[in-house]
C-alpha cells in the first residue's frame, strides 16, 4: 500500500493523490472511470474527482493498482504549477514583520517557530499580532498555574490536588483528591495582574478544600460497614485507601471488587475490561423483514466503571438486565432504519424495473450479509459497496427500461414529467383570502409541525424571513436561493425561492406562497411547476381569491383532492374620502410609486420634512430588508416604496397612499388592476400593529381611480398557465432534432411544444436572448442551459458585459475571478452613481448564482459576497441622504428636484426641433408639444 502511495506521487509532482487528481483534465478522468468500470454517464469534473478520492481513500489494493497502472500507461505527469519559495524567504518575511512589534527574544523565537511552516503569503501582521497575544496569555497562565500549584482546563477552571483526611471505624488516613474551582473570568485572566489573582484564587482553593473535607466526613458517616448491600468491611476500607486521586469522595472500585459484585448479585461475568469500560457480551437474534432466517449477532454492553461504582457505594438497584434490553432494542431499531434507507435507495434506483418487494429484498440480503459480522450495523462504506454491486446487478435491465422511459416522455402530459410527485398520494390545500388574513401564518403552523417540509417564497427576502421564522421556532432548516445557500446537515426543513425547488426530495409538507403569481408573465411557470411537481404528501397553497378557479382547474387536471380554506382580513381597511397633500402626511405612512426614479424623487421631497425609508425592486434584498427594518423600528416615519412591498413584508403601515394609478409592466404603460390595488393596499393596518388600515392617494384623480379599483370585483386568473422548459426537455429536443444550437432548440420549444392540460410554453424571451449569445461559444449543452437560465438583467449593459466575459472564460475553461470596481465613497452623489451600485449588486448576484452551479470556475464567491456587503452599505448610506440631484439624461445638467421629465428644457427643445424636422419631411401633420413631451418622460 505504501509503495502504491509513493508510485502515484511520481505522476503528481511529488504531491498526494487528493491534490494531484485535481489537475487531471476531465477527458482523462472520464477515460479512467471507463477503465475502472465505474462510469455512470456524468461528465462533471467535481463528481468524478469525488468518486476517485473515495475509491483511493477506501484503500482497496485492486483499485489503487488499477489507477497507478492507468497513469503509467498514459505516460503523462501533472506536476504542481505553483513555483516553490526561495530558501529563507519565509524567515526574511517573518523578521521583517516582527520589526513592527516590541517583543522579547523568547517571544521572537516562539513566533519564528509558530510561522516557520506557514506559507509565506499567508503570514500577515494581523496573524502575528494574534499569535503574540496568545503566546503572552499562555505564559501568564503558566505563571499563574505555577504560583497556584494547579492546572487550568479548557473552560478556565483551575484543577489542583488537595489532601483529605479519612476517619472510618478505627482507621485514619489521608488521600489526595482532584478539586476544581468554578470557571474563572477570562477577561480578568487576561487583564488582572498576578499579584491580584494569586491571593484571590488561593483563598478560593482553601474554601473548596474545607468544603470537600466536610462532604467526605458526611459520606463516611453514612457508610454501613457491617450491613452494606454489596461490600464487606474489608472491601470498603481497602477500596477507599486504594482509589486513585479523583473528584469523587469514594472513587471507582477496582476490577476484582466489581467482578465479585456482578457475579454474586447478577450472575453476569465480565468478558473484557478497559480503563473505564466494563464489557459484557450477549448472543442475540433479530428477525428481519421478508427473511425466514434470523440475523444472529453479539450484543456488547459497555458499563461505565464510575457509574457502576457509584451505584454500588450508594447501595442502589443494579439494572443491567434493563440496560441489555434497552441497548438491544436501540441497536436493532437503528439497524432496521439503516436497512430501510438502503432498501429505499435500491428501490429508487430500480423504480423503472417495477421489481417485486420479495425480489428486491432477496438481492439486497445476498449482497449485504457478507458485510455483517458481529454487530447489526450498515456503515456508509458498506452501503456504498452494496449499492455499487446492486447497480451492476440491474444495469442491463435498467438501461433497457430507461430507453423505454425516454420514449414515454415524448408523451406531452406535463404532470408525468414529475414522477415522484405522481407516486405520492398528495393532498392539496388552498388558503385563500385577502392580505393580512393569517393564511400564510396558518400554513406555517402546519409546516412547523411536519417532520420535513419546504417553504417556497416568491422573493429571496421572504425566503430568508421564512428560514429565520423556522429557526426561531426551533425547527432545523436550510436556506436555498439562487445565489445563497445556508445549509444545515441536520435540517428537516428548507426555505427557498420557488425556482430552487428540488423535485427529487420527498417531504411531508410543502407551503407554496403567493400562488396568484402563477399568472405572472415572466415567473408564473415556477408556481405551475411547483403545484404540479412538489414532492410532498401535503401541499398548502396561499394566495388571493382570484387564484381560486386556477387552483381548482389544476387540482382537477391532477386528479388530486383539494380542500379550500377561506380567510377573512383581521383588520379593516378604510378608504380615505379626500386626497392627502404631500406636506400633510402623518408618520407610519407608506407612499407608493411605480418606478425607481419616482420613488427617489418622492423620497427626496419627503426627506425635507420627514425621516424617510425607500424600497424599490432594483435594490438588493439586503438593502430592502434594512430599509424595512428602519421603518419597522421607528428610525424613519415615512416609507416610499414601489409595489415591491406588495408581497409578504410585515410593516407597521397605518396609512398607504398611492402617488400614481398607472405603471409600466415591462411592455406597456397601463392603469393598475383591481388585484394590484387590493394587494398593495393590504399592506396597511397590519394585524397586531394597527387597529385599522387607511388607503388613499396624494392627488384627487389618483384617489378616484384607486377608489374605483378598490371596490371593483377582482378578475379571476385565466387559463392556460405558463410552464418552463427544463434541461430534460432541451436534451429531448436536441437528441430528436440532432440540434446543438440552444437558441434553435428554445425557438423550436416555444413554437412547437404543446402539452395536454391547461399549459403553454412559458415566456422564454430572456432565455432566447441569452441563448443567442451563448451559441457563439464552444460549450456543452448542460453549461449552455445553465447560462441561459441565469438571472440576467438584460437592461443593464454592465451585467450583460460581465455575462459575455463569463461565457468567454468558460469556453477557455479558465477560472473566473471577481474583480471589484474602484474604491467606493461613503454614498452616491447622484442617481447615476446609485444606479451603477444597484447594477453592481445584480452583477454579483449573477456571479454568485453561477458559482453555486459551476464552483470550479467561479472561484471568488467569498470575495463577491464581501463586496456585496460593501455595496449594500454604500446603497443604504446613499438612501439615507437627501442630496440627490436629478440630472438631464442627455447633457447631464442638474434638473429641478420636482422635475417631471428626464431631460432639461434645452435638450427637450433640440429634440423637439429635430423631431419636427423629420415630421415635416415625412408627413403634413405636426406632433403637439404635449405629445412630444410625453415621448421624453422618464420611467414610462
Amino acid at each position: 500500500m505504501i509503495k502504491l502511495n509513493q508510485s502515484i506521487r511520481h505522476f503528481f509532482g511529488d504531491e498526494g493523490f487528493d491534490e494531484g487528481i485535481e489537475r487531471v483534465p476531465t477527458e482523462v478522468l472520464i477515460a479512467l472511470a471507463h477503465t475502472l468500470g465505474i462510469f455512470e454517464g456524468s461528465t462533471d469534473k467535481t463528481s468524478l474527482i469525488r468518486t476517485f478520492r473515495r475509491l483511493w481513500s477506501e484503500g482497496e489494493t485492486d483499485n489503487r493498482e488499477l489507477i497507478v497502472a492507468f497513469f503509467k500507461h498514459e505516460g503523462k505527469t501533472y506536476p504542481n504549477p505553483k513555483p516553490k519559495e526561495r530558501p529563507h524567504e519565509r524567515e526574511e518575511k517573518i523578521d521583517e514583520l516582527l520589526e513592527a512589534f516590541e517583543i522579547t527574544e523568547g517571544e521572537r523565537r516562539d513566533l519564528h517557530a509558530a510561522f516557520i511552516d506557514i506559507r509565506t503569503r499567508k503570514i500577515t501582521p494581523d496573524k502575528i499580532a494574534s499569535k503574540l497575544e496568545h503566546i503572552r496569555y499562555t505564559r501568564k497562565r503558566e505563571a499563574l498555574e505555577k504560583a497556584l500549584e494547579g492546572k487550568f482546563n479548557f473552560d478556565d477552571t483551575l484543577e489542583y490536588y488537595a489532601p483529605i483526611t479519612y476517619h472510618i471505624d478505627t482507621e485514619t488516613f489521608t488521600k489526595i483528591h482532584v478539586l476544581k474551582t468554578p470557571p474563572l473570568n477570562e477577561k480578568r485572566l487576561h487583564e488582572e495582574a498576578l499579584e491580584v489573582l494569586v491571593p484571590e484564587v488561593s483563598e478560593l482553593k482553601t474554601a473548596l478544600i474545607h468544603q470537600k473535607q466536610e462532604q467526605t466526613n458526611l459520606f463516611l458517616s453514612s457508610l454501613n460497614l457491617s450491613t452494606h448491600r454489596y461490600l464487606n468491611r474489608e472491601q470498603i476500607i481497602a477500596s477507599l485507601k486504594s482509589a486513585p486521586p479523583s473528584t469523587q469522595t469514594y472513587g471507582s472500585l477496582n476490577i476484582d471488587v466489581l467482578r465479585d459484585v456482578l457475579a454474586r448479585h447478577l450472575g453476569t461475568p465480565l468478558i473484557s475490561v478497559g480503563t473505564d469500560d466494563l464489557i459484557i457480551e450477549i448472543e442475540k437474534q433479530l428477525i428481519l423483514p421478508r427473511r425466514e432466517e434470523p440475523l444472529e449477532y453479539t450484543l456488547s454492553l459497555h458499563l461505565d466503571a464510575h457509574e457502576l461504582s457509584r451505584q454500588i457505594w450508594n447501595e442502589e438497584e443494579l439494572t443491567i438486565t434493563t440496560m441489555v434490553e434497552e441497548q438491544s432494542t436501540h441497536e436493532e431499531r437503528a439497524f432496521l432504519t439503516e436497512l430501510e434507507h438502503l432498501m429505499n435507495e435500491c428501490r429508487e434506483r430500480s423504480k423503472l424495473l417495477e421489481m417485486s418487494e420479495e425480489t428486491l429484498y432477496a438481492i439486497v440480503y445476498e449482497l449485504l450479509m457478507p458485510y455483517l459480522t458481529l454487530t447489526p450495523h450498515i456503515s456508509s462504506k458498506t452501503s456504498r459497496r452494496v449499492l455499487f454491486s446492486y447497480d451492476q446487478r440491474i444495469a442491463g435491465e435498467l438501461l433497457k427500461r430507461q430507453r423505454q422511459a425516454l420514449l414515454a416522455r415524448t408523451v406531452r402530459d406535463f404532470k408525468n414529467l414529475f414522477p415522484l410527485a405522481r407516486s405520492l398520494r398528495r393532498r392539496l390545500i388552498f388558503h385563500t383570502g385577502p392580505t393580512n388574513s393569517g393564511k400564510t401564518y396558518t400554513a406555517f403552523q402546519h409546516l412547523k409541525k411536519a417532520g420535513t417540509g419546504y417553504y417556497l417564497a416568491p422573493l429571496r427576502l421572504l425566503a430568508l424571513e421564512g428560514y429565520e421564522t423556522l429557526r426561531d421556532d426551533g425547527v432545523s432548516a436550510s436556506l436555498i436561493t439562487g445565489e445563497e445557500q445556508l445549509l444545515d446537515e441536520n435540517a428537516t426543513h428548507i426555505s427557498s425561492t420557488i425556482e430552487m425547488l428540488s423535485f427529487e426530495v420527498e417531504v411531508d409538507c410543502c407551503v407554496i406562497d403567493e400562488v396568484q403569481m402563477i399568472d405572472d408573465r415572466d415567473r408564473g411557470w415556477a408556481w405551475a411547476n411547483a403545484i404540479i411537481g412538489a414532492p410532498a404528501k401535503t401541499v398548502i397553497m396561499t394566495g388571493s381569491p382570484n387564484a381560486r378557479e386556477a387552483v381548482i382547474a389544476l387540482a382537477e387536471y391532477l386528479g388530486e383532492p383539494l380542500e379550500i380554506v377561506e380567510f377573512e382580513r383581521k383588520n379593516p381597511l378604510e378608504l380615505l374620502k379626500s386626497a392627502t397633500p404631500i406636506d400633510a402626511i402623518e408618520p407610519k405612512t407608506a407612499v407608493i410609486a411605480f418606478t425607481r426614479s419616482n420613488a427617489l424623487r418622492l423620497k427626496q421631497q419627503l426627506s425635507k420634512t420627514y425621516r424617510t425609508s425607500v424600497i424599490y425592486g432594483n435594490l438588493s434584498p439586503e438593502v430592502r430588508r434594512e430599509e424595512a427594518r428602519r421603518f419597522r423600528e421607528g428610525e424613519t416615519d415615512i416609507l416610499v416604496a414601489t409595489d415591491a412591498i406588495s408581497m409578504g413584508l410585515n410593516l407597521p403601515i397605518k396609512t398607504l397612499l398611492f402617488s400614481k394609478a398607472d405603471k409600466f409592466d415591462g411592455q406597456n404603460q397601463r392603469n393598475l388592476t383591481a388585484t394590484e390595488v387590493r394587494q398593495i393596499s393590504g399592506r396597511a393596518g397590519r394585524y397586531g400593529l394597527s387597529e385599522k388600515g387607511y388607503v388613499g392617494a396624494l392627488t384627487g384623480d389618483v384617489l378616484k381611480t384607486v377608489t374605483n379599483l378598490f371596490t371593483k370585483n377582482i378578475e379571476p386568473i385565466t387559463l392556460p398557465f405558463n410552464v418552463m422548459a427544463n434541461f430534460d426537455h432541451i436534451m429531448l429536443v436536441s437528441n430528436i432534432l440532432e440540434e446543438k444550437s440552444l437558441s434553435n432548440i428554445v425557438d423550436f420549444f416555444v413554437e412547437n411544444m404543446k402539452f395536454e392540460g391547461p399549459f403553454r410554453a412559458a415566456n422564454l424571451e430572456s432565455m432566447q436572448e441569452a441563448s443567442a449569445i451563448i451559441d457563439h461559444y464552444d460549450l456543452d449543452m448542460r453549461t449552455k442551459y445553465t447560462l441561459a437560465t441565469a438571472p440576467l438583467s438584460t437592461s443593464s449593459p454592465l451585467v450583460m458585459a460581465a455575462f459575455e466575459h463569463y461565457v468567454r472564460a468558460l469556453e477557455q475553461k479558465k477560472p473566473i475571478a471577481y474583480i471589484p470596481p474602484k474604491q467606493l465613497g461613503n454614498y452616491a452623489l447622484s442617481m447615476e452613481e446609485l444606479q451603477e451600485a444597484e447594477d453592481r449588486i445584480k452583477e454579483i448576484s449573477l456571479y454568485l448564482w453561477l458559482s453555486y452551479r459551476m464552483a470550479e470556475f467561479f472561484v471568488d464567491a467569498e470575495k463577491a459576497r464581501l463586496f456585496r456587503g460593501e455595496l449594500n452599505r454604500f446603497i443604504e448610506n446613499s438612501l439615507q441622504q437627501s442630496h440627490f440631484v436629478p440630472r438631464c439624461k442627455t447633457c447631464g445638467k442638474p434638473l429641478a428636484p420636482n422635475a417631471e421629465f428626464a431631460i432639461c428644457q434645452g435638450c427637450f427643445n433640440n429634440l423637439n426641433r429635430a423631431k419636427q424636422g423629420i415630421k415635416n419631411a415625412t408627413s403634413p401633420s405636426n406632433r403637439t408639444e404635449k405629445d412630444s413631451r410625453k415621448f421624453s418622460r422618464r420611467g414610462r
